[in-house]
């Protein structure tokens, strides 16, 4: 009678675990299924987020505000602003240059004497 009890209780267990496998196996496909929807509606619902502005974009807008009066305003602007700015600049160059060649004029004046 034992090994009928034990046959009819290993069955029972058998049949227990294999619904309680099949009740698993349904609750992971709802609940991956209902992860799968939380992530597509929040793809869906959120909000788009604006293209990130680049160089170029900077570059075309600049060019759509001056379009008309680009070539008058580049004067205006370099007559006013970088001119004074760069005029200091600009003389200590030619200070450079202008003792530059004095230098190889004086060298080449030596050189000449020295023949």
């Amino acid at each position: 009678m034992n090994t009928a009890q034990t046959g009819q209780e290993s069955w029972a267990e058998s049949s227990w675990d294999a619904s309680s496998r099949n009740q698993q196996l349904a609750l992971g496909a709802i609940l991956a299924t209902a992860a799968v929807a939380g992530v597509v509606a929040f793809m869906l619902r959120r909000p788009r987020e604006p293209e990130r502005p680049t160089p170029a974009m900077f570059a075309e807008r600049a060019r759509a505000l001056v379009r008309e009066d680009a070539v008058p305003a580049s004067r205006e602007f370099l007559i006013g602003k970088v001119l004074p700015e760069l005029k200091p600049a600009l003389l200590a160059v030619l200070d450079e240059i202008e003792e530059s060649v004095e230098r190889a004029f004086r060298r080449l004046e030596r050189t000449i004497k020295k023949l």
